[in-house]
């Protein structure tokens, strides 16, 4: 079996939880583990993870990660850093070796500044919402095919997050998709309340008025949980943004346990990764992604519907190295 199979075969999909148009399946481990490695807030905090501009210069799409301590820190695709020259967002999700400095692929999400705020990045509390990160997704695939750089195009990240804040009503002085978290952090809040992990719960299978959005799973419910809320905020702002959605049917869970077969059927590219594992690149029919893999253990699993897809979720707007070839 491959890793991404092995990994399907000890997972069940749970009963679904529902608010207003956002339907979260959770998504069940039979076979845990500890998780092995520090999340990157955990590290900042302990102050065994430094995060800064490579150098006084610095770089709009690279930053430089110092793990000062003994275990391996994840830093996860969307997280977003706070702090430094500029806010960013990880590319993709890095496993960081211990006692390592390493330069990492990010893209700038605060357009209209370029000035220190910070020494470093001291903070990262938000996820990047479920759209952009698919756009990102995209965008790293083909670069990594066409010039084995896992880069997006900053061009369209910056596009993206000024439609994001047009339609949402938010406005920035630097443009920093940050703003369009705190414009509307009441109504996140109701989100964020409504939704709880469940015990040996490892990822989820979000749907927005009845479409499929992503995924995003472990190998580890520790990790789910700490991650959760900044999970269920990022969806719950693609959510918002299409509350005009009036439908009444709801995804079930065979539709879920349907979507899985077809992830595990997907085709997939391998890279090594920037830190430790592998870098796997997921393509189906409407759906793309990658995962992480470490000596064949799930680190992240991300999947995105492709863009028709995300196209048809009931919105009123128009959603503007080395490779080996496998098989799931």
């Amino acid at each position: 079996m491959t890793v991404l199979s092995e990994f399907f075969s000890t997972l069940q999909v749970g009963e679904p939880q529902m608010y207003e148009n956002l339907v979260i399946f959770p998504l069940l481990g039979m076979e845990l583990r500890d998780p092995g490695y520090l999340l990157l807030d955990e590290a900042l905090v302990k102050g065994l993870l430094e995060v800064r501009e490579i150098d006084e210069s610095g770089s709009v799409n690279e930053v430089l990660v110092i793990n000062k301590g003994e275990t391996p820190v994840l830093l996860m695709d969307g997280e977003i850093l706070s702090g430094a020259k500029q806010n960013r967002v990880v590319n993709i999700s890095i496993l960081v070796a211990p006692r390592v400095e390493l330069k990492i692929p990010v893209s700038c999400v605060e357009q209209g500044r370029w000035r220190y705020v910070a020494d470093g990045f001291t903070e990262s509390r938000r996820f990047a919402y479920a759209f952009l990160r698919a756009k990102k997704s995209q965008q790293v695939a083909e670069n990594i095919m066409s010039c084995g750089a896992f880069m997006a195009n900053q061009g369209a990240i910056w596009e993206e997050i000024g439609r994001k804040q047009r339609e949402m009503g938010a406005e920035s002085p630097t443009g920093a998709v940050n703003e369009v978290y705190e414009s509307h952090e009441n109504r996140l809040r109701k989100y964020c309340d409504a939704f709880a992990p469940l015990e040996n719960q490892v990822g989820v299978a979000v749907y927005i008025n009845c479409h499929f959005l992503c995924l995003d799973a472990f190998d580890s419910p520790a990790v789910l949980n700490k991650m959760y809320t900044k999970m269920i905020e990022s969806y719950a702002l693609d959510a918002l943004e299409r509350l005009d959605w009036r439908g009444k049917e709801k995804p079930d869970k065979g539709a879920v346990n349907k979507l899985l077969e077809r992830i595990a059927r997907a085709g997939v590219d391998r890279y090594p990764s920037v830190g430790l594992g592998d870098s796997l690149r997921l393509k189906a029919d409407g759906l793309g992604g990658f995962c992480l893999s470490l000596e064949d253990r799930v680190i992240h699993l991300a999947v995105f519907a492709a863009e028709e897809g995300r196209a048809n979720s009931g919105s009123r707007l128009s959603s503007p190295g080395r490779r080996r070839r496998s098989h799931l």
